[in-house]
């Protein structure tokens, strides 16, 4: 299957704009339950009118639109997810990319038609996750960002997706980012906006705390991903999907950066250049993991702040006229006209680069005025009287936004008629003296019929053309006609009115006939939910409050009452009798349950799967999962006892239920959790402990930040990771007659710590 390429849209424009680009799918999302909640996003209706632009037969072509209802839900959001799950069955797109265990489950059981993907919220960021995924339903994978190019070819070649299935097509699909914004936290791993500014990442709300600025720099601010190239080294390694970020970005950024990859993909030299796009939008770039492990220098951008625009040139002087004008004087590398944008090196007293439009510009030899120079031209840009004082001389001159650029790429519309139903309708209209009728046996068996008085046909042959125009007239609906048959015996004749009249009540039926289904949907999953929901006495007394403390195994176990003891280990936990004998020793009466680690990249899995067997042949058979990854591996080395941490994220009945199925008897919940929803948990015939006491991982990072010493904060190394907490632990209030964890986990020792804190 030839790959994809993947462009963003946050409203209808800018999809129509990547299909005019060359983009083969846009994925976007509804005003709830996206990822992207300050994106424009899509109504119902215009979904819809998208999805029949895509999908429409009469086009030619055929496209595809991935929906994103990648956020996590709480309990008191189940009936709302039900009502867009149930819309999204009918309107049927090629995908929805999830990231709630439970919605993927409420989709399996009762809207099965919707193809499933798995988001990079998820984490798949090796093998066993990607199977573990698959085993669950999930036709593709959004894969982490943090993968080289050698480890997606590693998960490709062993996941199924260089196998085609009977649909022609990957028996999984793999999908990778190529361009746009970085987290710097491990996407799906970032509680920083919702423990720091009540914003969390995982609803859609993310309010950027990796872009914000400590003390002089930006530690944590990411350069923006740009893979060139690379795409088709990732397309020859099996992936199906090469993915653009970008919801938040305008139709023209879109248009650009996806003619710049579908060309690059096509074997062509792109007439888009990199420099193009950095006049619409631009960061510092970087290829991020895609070679390797690159340092932190080259893929973090602690200086920049938001759009540069291309470098054309430095400002070799400033000159004025007779008429107090100031001038600078430019020699350009690019093309320039007038009204282009320009921006400099020099910060405004409001904390903006100083920049402009160009509105006189002239030849620096003649003085002579132009509209437009060439690359290579020396040429004299009037400075606005406002900007006049700054220090501009010897700075860098940008183009941030060109209009030869935006004339690549006008506007791109769409009539009603380009929106032209993807539902097929058989309809069978029937005429007698006193009554109009039509049946339908697709998508649903019902009929409709009128009562009228029809006379004989004049030309009786008229009628079927007549008729079968009258019901062609579906534009404005989800439906186009497919099959048409009329039975006429009696040679009548059936106005234009009455079969305008018969088709509205024929889609009326239909629409309600829908509708119904819809309702039907929702109230069986409700019914669902409420019976996993439910506790009963007996599911009461399996929940006995226990006193559990996690802490990293190399450290000691503070005093306390415990009724368990889980030690975090990785792959470099060390296997010595002694340090085993010394574990069981600090847990004293407690029981012992190991924890494996939250990320574990594809190149250590096989020595975290070394690990694990050796501790399991020295008996230690409970253990606890922080990773789908980590659940599956557990399963596969025959564990029974199995416990799930809060980064599996099971914050709803329906993900309680199916982490249930798969063999989790007890859960952490999230420490991002509000009050109601650790309410609702707590009522669940479920086991879950609570949080009363943790240092919770703000930023989990593969990548060390730019500055050692960030206020307020501390930065450890833990398995890999690069970890940010709160210099001081945090305490939460549990639900009374529960039980409660105190996690010492992520507090960090002194030989892991980058800083002290303050």
């Amino acid at each position: 299957m030839k790959a994809e390429v993947l462009a963003p849209a946050g409203d209808f424009e800018t999809a129509l704009s990547a299909f005019a680009a060359g983009a083969d799918a846009v994925y976007c999302g509804l005003g709830d339950f996206s990822a992207r909640a300050f994106a424009k996003n899509f109504s119902v209706d215009e979904l819809s009118s998208l999805i029949s632009y895509a999908h429409s037969p009469s086009r030619g072509w055929r496209r595809r639109v991935y929906v994103t209802f990648n956020t996590l839900i709480d309990e008191a959001d189940i009936p709302a997810a039900l009502e867009s799950l149930s819309t999204l069955s009918q309107l049927q797109p090629d995908g929805v990319i999830i990231q709630d265990l439970g919605v993927a489950s409420l989709c399996r059981k009762f809207f099965p038609s919707l193809e499933l993907h798995a988001s990079t919220q998820l984490v798949a960021h090796n093998l066993e996750g990607v199977l573990q995924l698959k085993e669950m339903g999930f036709r593709r994978v959004v894969l982490a960002r943090e993968l080289s190019l050698a480890e997606i070819r590693t998960i490709a070649e062993r996941c199924g997706a260089l196998k085609i299935a009977a649909d022609s097509r990957p028996e999984m699909e793999l999908e990778c980012f190529i361009h746009g914004a970085l987290c710097y936290s491990v996407s799906g791993l970032c509680l920083f906006g919702a423990m720091e500014d009540a914003r969390s990442g995982n609803r859609g709300r993310c309010p950027y705390c990796c872009r914000r600025q400590f003390g002089d720099i930006r530690p944590f601010s990411m350069k923006d991903l740009r893979l060139g190239d690379g795409v088709r080294s990732l397309a020859d390694a099996g992936v199906t999907s090469l993915k653009i970020e970008g919801r938040m970005k305008s139709p023209l950024y879109v248009a650009a950066v996806t003619s710049h990859y579908r060309q690059l993909l096509d074997g062509k030299k792109p007439t888009v250049s990199k420099e193009d796009i950095e006049t619409v939008f631009s960061r510092r770039t970087t290829k991020l993991y895609f070679d390797g492990f690159p340092s932190s220098e080259s893929v973090l951008d602690p200086d920049t702040v938001g759009h540069v625009g291309t470098k054309v040139g430095v400002v070799k002087k400033i000159t004025k006229d007779r008429d107090g004008r100031s001038w600078l004087r430019l020699h350009t590398s690019r093309a320039l006209e007038k009204h282009d944008g320009l921006q400099f090196d020099i910060m405004t007293r409001e904390g903006r680069r100083a920049g402009f439009g160009i509105g006189e510009m002239r030849l620096a030899i003649s003085r002579r005025p132009v509209f437009e120079v060439s690359a290579g031209d020396d040429v004299e840009i009037e400075v606005p009287r406002s900007l006049a004082s700054l220090p501009l001389a010897g700075g860098g001159v940008y183009c941030s936004m060109s209009n030869a650029v935006k004339r690549m790429f006008p506007p791109v519309t769409c009539r009603e008629s380009d929106c032209a139903g993807v539902k097929a309708l058989d309809v069978e209209v029937s005429l007698s003296a006193n009554e109009i009728s039509a049946r339908l046996k697709e998508p649903f068996a019902l009929s409709v019929s009128l009562p009228c008085s029809l006379a004989k046909a004049t030309n009786a042959s008229a009628t079927y053309a007549a008729a079968q125009k009258a019901f062609s007239r579906l534009g404005g609906t989800r439906y186009f006609l497919r099959e048409f048959a009329l039975d006429d015996g009696g040679g009548l004749f059936a106005p234009a009115s009455v079969l305008n009249a018969l088709r509205r009540a024929l889609v009326s039926q239909i629409e309600s006939e829908e509708a119904r289904v819809r309702e039907e949907s929702v109230k069986e999953a409700l019914k669902f939910v409420s019976s996993v929901s439910s506790a009963s006495e007996s599911d009461a007394s399996l929940k006995k409050p226990l006193s559990v403390i996690k802490v990293n195994a190399a450290e000691s176990v503070p005093e306390g009452d415990w009724d368990e003891v889980v030690f975090s280990v990785g792959c470099d936990t060390p296997l010595d009798d002694a340090f085993l004998s010394r574990m069981r020793d600090e847990a004293r009466a407690a029981k012992v349950r190991l924890s494996l680690p939250v990320y574990t990249p594809e190149r250590d899995f096989s020595r975290l799967r070394v690990t694990l067997k050796r501790l399991l042949r020295n008996g230690f058979s409970a253990w606890e999962c922080s990773s789908l990854a980590a659940l599956r591996l557990l399963k596969s080395c025959g564990v029974e006892d199995i416990t799930a941490d809060w980064p599996l994220y099971a914050a709803n009945s329906p993900a309680l239920e199916a982490l249930s199925a798969m063999g989790v008897s007890r859960f952490v919940a999230s420490p991002e959790n509000v009050a109601e929803n650790l309410q609702a948990l707590s009522r669940m015939p479920f086991h879950i402990e609570f949080l009363t006491r943790q240092s919770t991982p703000l930023f989990i990072s593969l990548t060390r930040p730019a500055s050692e010493e960030v206020e307020g904060y501390r930065v450890f190394r833990r398995d890999g990771l690069y970890v940010t907490t709160r210099s001081q632990p945090r305490f939460f209030d549990a639900p009374e007659g529960t039980s409660r964890r105190v996690d010492y986990s992520w507090d960090g020792s002194e030989g892991e710590s980058i800083n002290g804190g303050e």
